[in-house]
């Protein structure tokens, strides 16, 4: 794929390809030599059980008749088909969804990952349960969102009047999983097994992502196909200084380790907007760990003669849309005023797949040159734990005051916080590059989604400081890694509520609501148990109004 760089990025990715030829990394990686990231015997050992990434377009094609016969099965009977899955089980076909959109003929896709009951209705809403596909998608089997999903458009399958409830069911799943064990059990229409050498951040162009793009009507043969010819320039016989997943990663790296430049700006038209979200999860959860951390900035509104900080570099992701030209306008006056910018053009949509593979290969070169491991997610589990708690103690019938406090304030900086000075106490928290994250646990309508925008962009606008934002639970699945592993940097600011709705889970004694609140107030727990500046706020009915008002104390 062509690249371009302004002669600032120029000079960097020189620098961090030097530093990736002194790694050998092109031969070392291609060999699966795990010595490229650590030198430890047991991350060694972890490392090489997942690098089945690297040629898996060759895997898929293999397959592909078992995916294609499949999608055309159902074509034939199904009207839409929902993605019931976390983090990379569904950021890849959210991609897909978006970039191809509704393919006439082909069922609707929608993608289904939060807990929020406001959005499990408005999914519902939209659907015939008798005659939707529900795909079951998760690497581990294990994960309590699709589980919750599952259970809950199991039972409404069921109410439908369908006789074969698990007829409208597939999953894909690693081999051996409790997924694997459900889908025979509930007698699934079909069940794709994934390699297990695989990591779920890695897996966008194994049967997680291609099977949801052939259902909805892409030709996944052409998309995999481009995908191995582009890997050629990729591999160990292209010139490193020709390569552009290398160049990629080497200005990842080099910003971050050389130029203190750790804020990675995807800058996206809108054609290809939700490709920000599948490499904010890639780099974010690969790279924010052992106190480091690239910090990937996506969907930011842009803004002319915006006075950046000096922690920032930027990736355009080109594809010659009328949308883009506004974004190439600002890349041109980034590179005038010396911000380090560089281009990768897409030539249309089938090239996606390559995208996907050039970008986890720069993810991997990135990881050798801050020297962490970029394939463990140490850190993901404590939230979960957390969360664990919460609910245990829901079933018991203990519900926690906590869970729906009007503000909470991590130990650490409860003494400097206060409701009626919320802004003045954030902004008097932020040290050096700190980052700002938003995080709401609430259903995105129109309304509400403009004015969480709107926040984001005030506090970006006084601050100059990189805000991150992300719906959760889907961030847990995506930067809570680096909120958790990178040095500290970061001010989090988690946003819960009660819903409009509530939903139960069948087989649950807690519903959907208390779930979603529960993983709040468990992930504040653990940003808070490791001393992050964190603070929680839980809103009331109406949600947009309620924002507002927080935006006017920023």
């Amino acid at each position: 794929m062509n690249t371009q760089a302004n002669p600032l990025a120029e000079g960097i990715i020189r620098e961090g390809t030097f530093k990736l030829e002194n790694l050998e990394f092109n031969t070392k990686f291609w060999a699966r030599n795990p010595s490229l990231w650590k030198q430890d015997k047991e991350h060694q050992e972890f490392i090489v059980k997942f690098l089945g990434w690297q040629k898996v377009y060759d895997w898929t094609l293999e397959r592909l008749e078992e995916v294609t016969a499949f999608a055309q099965d159902v074509k034939a009977n199904f009207k839409h088909c929902v993605i019931m899955g976390m983090g990379g089980s569904s950021l890849a076909p959210e991609v897909f969804r978006n970039v191809f959109g509704k393919q006439s003929g082909w069922p609707e896709l929608i993608v289904l990952d939060t807990t929020n009951p406001d959005w499990v209705a408005a999914a519902r809403a939209r659907i015939n349960p008798a005659q939707t596909l529900f795909i079951f998608a998760s690497k581990s089997g294990g994960t309590v969102e699709p589980s919750s999903q599952f259970a809950y458009f199991f039972d409404e399958v069921k109410k439908s009047g369908v006789k074969e409830p698990g007829k409208n069911f597939a999953a894909i799943t690693d081999e051996n999983t409790g997924l694997q064990k459900l889908a025979k059990e509930y007698n699934f229409r079909h069940t794709f097994i994934n390699p297990s050498d695989i990591g779920g951040r890695f897996s966008a162009l194994s049967f997680f992502g291609i099977v949801p793009a052939a259902i909805m009507g892409v030709d996944v043969r052409k998309l995999l196909t481009i995908a191995k010819e582009e890997a050629a320039t990729f591999g160990p016989e292209a010139p490193v200084k020709e390569n552009a997943a290398v160049k990629l990663g080497a200005f990842m790296g080099a910003c971050a380790v050389n130029h203190g430049k750790d804020k990675l700006t995807l800058l996206t038209p809108n054609d290809l907007a939700t490709f920000g979200l599948w490499a904010e999860q890639l780099v974010a959860e690969s790279t924010g760990k052992e106190g480091k951390g690239i910090v990937p900035v996506v969907g930011e509104a842009l803004h002319q003669n915006f006075d950046y900080r000096e922690d920032r570099f930027f990736v355009h992701l080109a594809t010659g849309s009328d949308d883009d030209k506004r974004i190439c306008n600002m890349v041109n006056e980034l590179s005038e005023r010396s911000y380090p910018v560089l281009t990768i053009d897409m030539k249309n949509p089938y090239y996606l797949g390559a995208l996907f593979l050039l970008w986890e290969i720069a993810t991997a070169a990135a990881g050798a040159i801050l020297a962490i491991d970029p394939f463990d997610q140490p850190n993901v589990q404590e939230a979960k734990t957390m969360t664990k708690n919460v609910l245990a103690k829901l079933a018991a019938g203990d519900i926690p005051a906590t869970i729906s406090a009007p503000i909470l304030v991590s130990k650490d900086i409860a003494a400097e916080v206060k409701l009626d000075t919320l802004a003045q106490d954030v902004y008097s928290l932020l040290e050096s590059n700190d980052y700002i994250a938003i995080l709401p646990y609430v259903y995105p309508s129109k309304e509400t989604e403009e004015a969480l925008l709107a926040l984001r962009d005030k506090i970006m606008l006084k601050t100059k400081r990189a805000v991150l934002f992300g719906y959760g639970p889907r961030y847990l699945h995506s930067t809570g890694q680096l909120h958790k592993g990178d040095g500290n940097n970061g001010v989090f600011l988690i946003l819960s509520a009660d819903p409009e709705v509530d939903l139960k889970i069948p087989g649950q004694q807690y519903t959907f609501g208390q779930l979603c609140n529960a993983q709040a107030l468990g992930d504040f727990q653990a940003l808070e148990s490791k001393g992050r500046r964190a603070i929680k706020l839980h809103l009331k009915q109406p949600l947009a109004a309620s924002i507002k008002k927080i935006s006017d104390l920023f």
